[in-house]
């Protein structure tokens, strides 16, 4: 690929580049490792057809990775039924690549330590208790910690690591999937990508969503049943606030002056979950009887 052509950074570690009159995406990762086991995602995708990502075109050394930049494209909107169907519809396709790809065989893929993660994120939630209850308040601090402690002891007896493994995209946030001006949508960002249970993603991914229909499991599986007949390996996880807890963290990871802001947001949408964590999590255990 031609040196030269115009740079814009985008982020950290993100810039669009302009050159010869196309536009592309050049990521630069922390670690070789990360960047290789991207480029390998891209390959065996490209190998079997998967029409959801973007080709990887180039790279300027062993930490980056050059793509074509997606102009006009917009993220996936989970607050519409539309967003919500085609983006899980895109998961599932990944998930299905399984079929044709050995993905535990690709090097640098390691499975998902789902457990190990959440054990982490809540004791790093309560170890920084001091600094959360000025924003979040005692009780609503506590019951946070109730519900993910009563989920954990769920979830270590029901969940099954090895459940179908498949790749995982590993963030299913909703500026992940992007849809371009034919209405295609593409899935970027594979730097979390791992193995694992195709359930755990969708599970994930229903965390994210489920916010945007007031947390109404039933109303979410009515759209899409195929939800309701997860197994309850994968059902269970839904009973973590996995989403309350990392937005606080995340609250935590900001300069001071920059938290007030967030926090009467998170105040709002912490309250919001709370008030409907009990019926989601009847809805949810009830889900398959």
């Amino acid at each position: 690929m031609a040196a030269g052509g115009n740079f814009r950074q985008i982020k950290p570690n993100v810039w669009k580049w302009d050159v010869a009159g196309k536009g592309y995406s050049l990521k630069k990762y922390d670690s070789y490792e990360v960047a290789a086991k991207v480029r390998r995602i891209h390959t065996e995708l490209g190998k079997v057809g998967f029409p959801h990502i973007l080709p990887v075109v180039g790279a300027a050394d062993e930490r980056t990775v050059i793509q074509p930049w997606l102009e006009n494209a917009r993220p996936a909107d989970y607050s519409t039924r539309n967003g919500r169907a085609r983006t899980l519809a895109v998961l599932k396709a990944l998930h299905a690549t399984s079929a044709v790809v050995d993905w535990q065989s690709v090097p640098g893929l390691r499975s998902y330590p789902l457990i190990a993660k959440w054990e982490d994120r809540l004791d790093r939630f309560r170890s920084r208790r001091k600094e959360l209850e000025p924003y979040i308040g005692s009780s609503a601090f506590e019951t946070t910690v109730f519900h993910a402690e009563e989920a954990l002891k769920t979830i270590r007896k029901s969940y099954e690591p090895e459940e179908g493994c498949t790749l995982l995209h590993g963030d299913v946030v909703h500026h992940n999937f992007l849809k371009g001006k034919d209405g295609r949508y593409v899935l970027i960002d594979f730097d979390l990508a791992c193995t694992g249970p195709p359930g755990t993603e969708t599970a994930l991914w229903m965390h994210r969503v489920l916010p945007h229909v007031g947390y109404d499991f039933d109303y979410l599986a009515g759209e899409r049943p195929s939800l309701a007949r997860l197994s309850r390996s994968s059902l269970d996880l839904i009973l973590y606030p996995n989403e309350v807890l990392r937005e606080w963290l995340y609250l935590l990871s900001l300069d001071e002056e920059k938290r007030p802001i967030l926090a009467g947001r998170l105040i709002q949408y912490t309250e919001k979950a709370l008030s409907r964590w009990i019926p989601l999590c009847f809805q949810v255990t009830q889900a398959g009887k």
